[in-house]
């Protein structure tokens, strides 16, 4: 019986089938290979990854637990579904913590930190020119992980970290949003221009503009985010 999840590759390693299978199905759904409200069947992964049941269940458990699956009762496991107000809660949160780590980064980053940000907006325009929108969108998510590994707060980066999975399947749905892409460009730029002024003020500002500029543009309607509508 051929799967109903193609794009997950057999394992080879034979060590940690449940952190490998975790992985490769985390990958999957951060990536948007498996959609929103997509089923996942414990037989049909355990078949695709080449290994048993028991792995793959431990692995949508933890899974479940960072909120990228869920189980219904009498129905089944699926993929996660990304609603309006998961985008309006989390990109809240994350405009007011990547605000503060643009804030305490102006002080700590290097030039040569600040040139590598200016290659990373650079890249990515270029990316963007070549319809490299894949390329585009994990430039663009570098940007801000550079600023956050720059932050000497723990806490801090930590919080922000646990968005992180949900944060990427927003930057791939919003960078199928016209202009989208190259408007977040535009506005890291801004920000750099602020932490090359080392002007922990404004830096912190723009960085919160920019993330609430990117809820402002990820609508429902825009983003057709239920299952029906990504597929």
């Amino acid at each position: 019986m051929q799967s109903s999840n193609p794009i997950i590759a057999p394992l080879n390693g034979p060590t940690s089938l449940k952190d490998h299978a975790y992985q490769r199905i985390k990958d999957a759904i951060l990536n948007l290979q498996l959609k929103p409200g997509a089923p996942l069947v414990e037989a049909e992964l355990a078949e695709r990854l080449g290994i048993s049941k028991t792995p793959v269940r431990d692995a949508l458990l933890e899974l479940r637990r960072e909120g990228l699956v869920t189980k219904i009762p009498y129905s089944g496991t699926f993929v996660s579904e990304i609603t309006a107000q998961d985008i309006r809660e989390i990109i809240q949160v994350r405009a007011v913590l990547e605000g503060l780590a643009a804030r305490l980064a102006t002080s700590i980053l290097s030039e040569s930190d600040l040139e590598y940000l200016e290659s990373l907006i650079d890249r990515e325009l270029e990316a963007i020119d070549a319809g490299n929108i894949e390329l585009a969108t994990q430039l663009n998510g570098r940007f801000h992980e550079i600023i956050l590994a720059q932050v000497e707060n723990k806490r801090l980066v930590a919080l922000a970290e646990n968005f992180e999975n949900q944060l990427q399947r927003f930057r791939i749905l919003s960078s199928h949003l016209n202009g989208r892409l190259r408007k977040s460009a535009e506005e890291h730029r801004h920000v750099l221009v602020a932490l090359r002024a080392r002007d922990a003020d404004n830096a912190e500002a723009l960085f919160r503009k920019h993330l609430l500029s990117v809820l402002d543009d990820l609508t429902t309607e825009e983003l057709q985010i239920n299952k029906k509508e990504t597929e």
